[in-house]
């Protein structure tokens, strides 16, 4: 089996990772959260989302003062800094901030969509306007692409007609979402294959998510196929605010684990990303969730048995 040799990973946990978490986290602790990701090695990360939801955009009030301070560090190490963005409003505020790169979401499922108040028509509308604004590359986010929580289908051919009309309206790239961790590698290829008939792999970031356990297997066999890109998240923090019980992304450390033992470089020092990760969940009160914090901590707490 061909494995890619270099992978890019996105760290999504300021973004995906704190969205629904229920503590509202001081700007401080966030910029030093982040600049401990920079430090470990991320290459790219998403700082938040630009909304006026209530429920979604309540962590993200301090925005502006965020990017002003982490920002200017980011560009210093090579960082590229992204942001889920709602409306044309956003992302222009987005732009103004300094952020270059922005994502925004389209559901393949109807029913998913409206739980964010949005059609599909409304929807496209946004993207061709976010796409037509100068100095700005918007990658077109599709959810629910491997399945629907809510019950509607999202077959292949949907998610086709959604990325390609996507990509005339002007996006740059596609996310394609698993945004209820409902995928299993056999569905994963099937998905992926038919993307591959009409996209090719370096067009295409996937975002799993890790509900039932299954995300680095999805990975692994979306790498067999080509794909380099992937959404993370430090601890794997996270989970989308519509979906009930959703948990978050892969784990950061134990993606960056299993590419090092595969001999795939992604330029992330494990070592420092883990102990970045038991940081954050010790800082904010973030429950442990992945195998290498995990690990880490039963060997802190090991102790010799009495002889």
């Amino acid at each position: 089996m061909n494995y890619p040799s270099l992978v890019s990973l996105r760290e999504v946990a300021p973004r995906d990772g704190w969205q629904k978490f229920k503590t509202v986290l001081p700007t401080e602790v966030k910029r030093e959260l982040i600049c401990s990701m920079i430090d470990y090695g991320a290459r790219e990360l998403e700082i938040g989302v630009f909304s006026s939801d209530p429920v979604r955009g309540r962590q993200y009030q301090d925005l502006d003062s965020l990017c002003q301070m982490v920002l200017p560090y980011a560009a210093e190490k090579g960082v590229r800094v992204t942001a889920l963005v709602e409306s044309v409003e956003a992302a222009r505020r987005a732009s103004t901030l300094g952020i270059r790169h922005v994502d925004f979401f389209l559901s393949v499922s109807d029913t998913f969509g409206r739980g964010f108040g949005s059609t599909p028509v409304e929807a496209f509308a946004t993207l061709e306007a976010i796409a037509s604004l100068p100095d700005l590359q918007v990658q077109a986010a599709l959810g629910a692409v491997f399945g629907c929580p809510f019950g509607d289908a999202t077959p292949l051919e949907k998610t086709l007609a959604y990325a390609r009309r996507a990509m005339e309206l002007g996006a740059s790239s596609l996310g394609l979402g698993d945004s209820a961790g409902m995928a299993d590698p056999i569905h994963t290829e099937r998905i992926l294959r038919g993307i591959l008939e009409r996209f090719r792999p370096e067009q295409i970031s996937l975002h799993i998510h890790n509900t039932e356990g299954f995300g680095l297997a999805n990975c692994v066999k979306a790498m067999e196929l080509g794909f380099t890109r992937f959404d993370v998240s430090l601890a794997g923090m996270g989970g989308c605010p519509v979906i009930p019980n959703a948990k978050g992304n892969i784990p950061t450390e134990d993606f960056v684990n299993l590419l090092h033992k595969m001999d795939i470089d992604c330029g992330i020092d494990l070592d420092r990303c883990t102990v970045a990760s038991l940081d954050m969940s010790r800082r904010i009160g973030a429950p442990v969730i992945s195998s290498m914090v995990g690990n880490t901590l039963l060997k802190q707490d090991a102790s010799p048995l009495p002889c």
